[in-house]
Order: C-alpha cells, then sequence, then structure tokens
C-alpha cells in the first residue's frame, strides 16, 4: 500500500495531507465495505498532531462516512464516480460505481467535515456524459490569518 502523510508548513502553521491508495481491490477481488479500511486511516493518523488541518485524498467517496467518524479530517478530496456520466433529470445518475454510490458529485458536509467529490474529466464505457459536465475543480487555501487580515 502507498498510504502516506505530507505535511505544508508555513510559519507556525502546518496542512497535513493524507493519501490513501485505492479501496478498489487490484487483483479484481471481491469490492470491500469502506468501514473494512478505517484501521488503515487510523495508522496514518496517529503518525501527526490532531491540532492542525488535514486534507485526506481518497478516490472513492464514500470513504467519507468513515473519515468524518475519526473526527481528525477537515476536507475530503475524491473522485471515481464520474459524477454518474449520466444524470437524469429529477432522477441523477442511475448508474454509480461501488464504493461511489452515496457522495456522487459536488459539495457535503457529513459531521464536521467537508468533503468534496469531483465528476472529472474521464468516462468509463459508454464513453458519453449527459447532464453531468466533465470537471477540474480548483480550490483555494488561506490560513487563519490571511482571514483575520482581510476583516480589518
Amino acid at each position: 500500500m502507498n498510504d502516506k502523510i505530507y505535511t505544508l508548513h508555513r510559519g507556525a502553521a502546518m496542512l497535513h495531507l493524507v493519501g490513501m491508495d485505492d479501496l478498489w481491490p487490484n487483483a479484481g477481488g471481491p469490492i470491500r465495505s469502506v468501514w473494512e479500511h478505517k484501521s488503515r486511516l487510523e495508522r496514518l493518523l496517529e503518525l501527526f498532531p490532531d491540532q492542525e488541518v488535514t486534507i485526506l485524498l481518497v478516490h472513492e467517496p464514500d470513504f467519507a462516512d468513515v473519515a468524518a467518524v475519526t473526527e481528525r479530517i477537515d476536507l475530503q478530496l475524491s473522485g471515481h464516480s464520474h459524477g454518474g456520466q449520466v444524470r437524469l433529470p429529477f432522477l441523477g445518475a442511475p448508474i454509480v460505481p461501488p464504493l461511489g454510490q452515496k457522495y456522487v458529485a459536488g459539495y457535503y458536509t457529513i459531521k464536521s467535515m467537508q468533503h468534496y467529490t469531483s465528476r472529472g474529466l474521464g468516462m468509463l464505457p459508454p464513453q458519453m456524459r449527459l447532464n453531468c459536465r466533465p470537471e477540474i475543480a480548483v480550490f483555494t487555501c488561506q490560513t487563519g490569518e490571511e482571514d483575520d487580515a482581510s476583516h480589518t
């Protein structure tokens, strides 16, 4: 597994980036529940203090339920579902992949954690999109010090 942590420093502030390898089975084995991967995240979280901001990068968006329970992740960024690729009016996406069924596309709040699932650029067969434009999401992060300065 290639689960990793990288910490960015800016003055006294730190930002922890936690990346988890795919939850999807590599050898085509059975797809396990997101909850079966909780211990992997807990091992990573033990490696750094919990006072700083933490962003989790994990491909499968439904892992957000697990991440939110830890109360250590501030933001989870995911993909995997392609937004469903085909979204029908009033119904949404009729077909979404396992581990990407609950948080298909867009912004969510789960407990105190923010979560964003990108629709991404790619497609799975059938190679089409309907009411589900591809996207590249851009996020701007700023320290609390910058927030304070903008309000003076």
